[in-house]
């Protein structure tokens, strides 16, 4: 009798809601997912065979009655694989609802996870739902029984605290005999596109507003493109994904920003929910995880200091070498000493009345190679053609180093600074900056150098010496006596109207870090992050970001080559040559003192001989009249 009633027993469990395991088992076989966590009415019977149905279909789950003591956030964690959720509103009600509601605290309905419910009636089931946390890409999927078979329907809201109202569809049925049939099939985001004009708020720090201009106005307004370009950029991208979604934008302004804060505090709005997406595009980091959600990289940055670069205070003392090759110094020197000796054979043919020696040869060759011509005339006919050869060869020569000289000071490159903030720190330059939210996270987190820079250079600045309007900034760059950091895209404008030609190609860019690609943040766990990605990607692919990108930005002004013509030589460039007639007339004058010199002992002994002569001579005669009166 026993044995009869165990295997009455036994049958009775393998059958004992049969069709809630089968069903689930097919809906998670279709949807392909491999782990599976349900919260039962508590019957361990409907349990195991509800885990046994699973298992065998190669799923992983685990089925418990929902308790007060279960950690929600731990227990459905799940980052590197889907979960899928079955929750059964045909028991206790009021433990879904706290089920509901912890997952909707914990933001459980994004793609990680496929929500599967099982009711008995819709009217009664719909009420029990919370969907303060549904987004576009909610899977949520809603059972209701039909006798033994189920009817489906999908449950979504575009976002429930911006207005939007829940959606319920009819996706398909369950039946015994056929199994799960799909009819609606169009996919999930194309069926979901039409936000039916939901209002969403994008904010930002916007600096340069005309005050008799809207906020809208401003974003859209093309004469102004090079003042907050990266919001006008962001709101446009913004602008066309609510085209593909169909709702609205509404912008703002945040008026205040603390100068000492790193992430700033529109970091602290997007945590708060406040807005939806940020205007501002900030640099991407995973620090900021914690306070928004990274919708994808938007805008290209490179801010940098601006500055002029002084002319060098170095004496070039290799200018005039540099024109020539040593071979060539080399050669022309070899050619100049045979000169030398060709014009003293030339001397001593044509005057023969004079001693000639090398010096004269020597100063009349210096002469012909400096184009300054000969002192005399050549008489004979082979002296003529010596002469003119050496005369058209040093022309030749002249010429080429003439044009070198020219070519190789129009061809050299500006003195610039290196594009270094280790270099800038240790100049004599003074540094201000365009007050910017982003210029604390360079210079307190970005790498040793900016660290260097900031000890040395900002810190010891004075609070009221650090900011200046970009106007008087750039101002006191083209003065020469300024680095002044901020974004190129709002300076250039300044630089094309306030710069000289001359001073914009002596322009130069000290960058914090190499150009970098600057994110879009919305709200943090917001329900429209997968709204933008989708929005950004289309934009990438379409090539309106590139677009976009263009269009807000400013053209770099060009450096006009024939400026650099037309520079006056400093009076470095030409030391060179005023040490050389320096050491020339040194010599010179060292030369003629030492003749001089040599030219009065050699008088003055000579006139002492004279006089010596002259005396003994007297003697010799005065001696000789007297032994003639003897």
């Amino acid at each position: 009798m026993y044995v009869i009633l165990f295997f009455i027993l036994l049958r009775f469990i393998s059958n004992v809601n049969a069709g809630d395991s089968d069903f689930v088992r097919d809906y998670f076989v279709h949807k392909a997912v491999r782990n599976v966590v349900g919260f039962s009415c508590g019957d361990l019977t409907s349990d195991f065979h509800f885990v046994k149905s699973l298992s065998r279909a190669g799923i992983f789950t685990i089925v418990r009655k929902h308790d007060t003591n279960i950690n929600m956030r731990r227990f459905l964690n799940t980052e590197a694989w889907g979960l899928g959720i079955v929750v059964d509103l045909r028991c206790q009600n009021e433990s879904a609802v706290t089920i509901f509601a912890e997952t909707s605290r914990y933001r459980m309905y994004d793609y990680s996870y496929h929500w599967l419910v099982l009711g008995s009636k819709l009217n009664d089931s719909v009420p029990l739902l919370n969907d303060s946390a549904y987004s576009i890409i909610t899977d949520f999927v809603l059972a209701i029984t039909n006798g033994s078979d189920y009817d489906l329907y999908d449950v979504f809201n575009h976002c429930k605290y911006r207005g939007g109202t829940l959606n319920v569809t009819r996706l398909g049925t369950w039946r015994r005999e056929t199994g799960l049939a799909i009819t609606l099939t169009q996919p999930l985001i194309q069926r979901r596109a039409n936000m039916h004009g939901m209002t969403l708020k994008i904010s930002g720090v916007i600096q340069y507003r005309p005050k008799n201009m809207r906020l809208e106005d401003y974003m859209h307004d093309i004469n102004t493109r090079s003042l907050d370009s990266m919001h006008k950029f962001t709101y446009a991208m913004i602008s066309h994904t609510a085209d593909l979604f169909n709702f609205s934008v509404y912008a703002s302004e945040i008026i205040y920003w603390d100068r000492h804060s790193v992430h700033g505090l529109i970091f602290e709005i997007l945590h708060r929910n406040y807005i939806d997406f940020a205007s501002n595009p900030r640099i991407m980091v995973s620090e900021r995880l914690d306070y928004a959600t990274l919708v994808g990289a938007a805008w290209p940055i490179r801010p940098c200091f601006m500055l002029l670069s002084t002319t060098s205070n170095k004496i070039k003392l290799e200018i005039f070498l540099k024109p020539l090759a040593h071979q060539t110094w080399y050669s022309w020197a070899i050619f100049i000493t045979i000169f030398v000796f060709v014009m003293r054979i030339i001397l001593r043919r044509e005057e023969d009345s004079k001693q000639e020696k090398y010096s004269s040869a020597m100063v009349l060759t210096v002469g012909l190679l400096a184009q300054q011509g000969a002192n005399f005339f050549p008489k004979r006919i082979p002296s003529r053609i010596a002469l003119l050869q050496i005369l058209v060869f040093n022309w030749i020569m002249y010429n080429y180093y003439s044009a070198s000289i020219v070519s190789a000071r129009l061809s050299e490159p500006l003195d610039m600074m290196e594009d270094s903030v280790t270099v800038l720190a240790d100049s004599n330059l003074k540094i201000a900056a365009e007050a910017v939210p982003y210029l604390n996270y360079f210079l307190y987190k970005l790498n040793w150098e900016s660290d260097y820079f900031r000890k040395k250079r900002w810190d010891p600045l004075p609070e009221s010496k650090r900011f200046l309007p970009i106007e008087e900034g750039m101002k006191q760059v083209s003065q020469g006596i300024l680095a002044y950091h901020t974004d190129p895209n709002t300076a250039y404008p300044y630089v094309e109207r306030m710069f000289d030609p001359s001073k914009i190609c002596e322009l130069t860019e000290i960058h914090l870090f190499k150009q970098s690609i600057m994110g879009m943040y919305a709200s943090h766990n917001g329900q429209f992050t997968e709204v933008a990605k989708i929005g950004l990607y289309k934009m990438f692919n379409t090539g309106l970001r590139d677009r976009q990108i263009k269009y807000w930005s400013s053209r770099k002004p060009q450096c006009q080559l024939d400026t650099l013509s037309t520079r006056s030589i400093s009076i470095h460039e030409t030391a060179p040559a005023l040490i050389l007639l320096a050491f020339g007339m040194l010599v010179g004058c060292g030369i003629c003192i030492v003749e001089n010199i040599v030219y009065y002992r050699s008088t003055r002994e000579k006139t002492l001989r004279r006089s010596m002569m002259n005396n003994d001579a007297e003697k010799i005669a005065g001696t000789s009249k007297h032994n003639l009166l003897e």
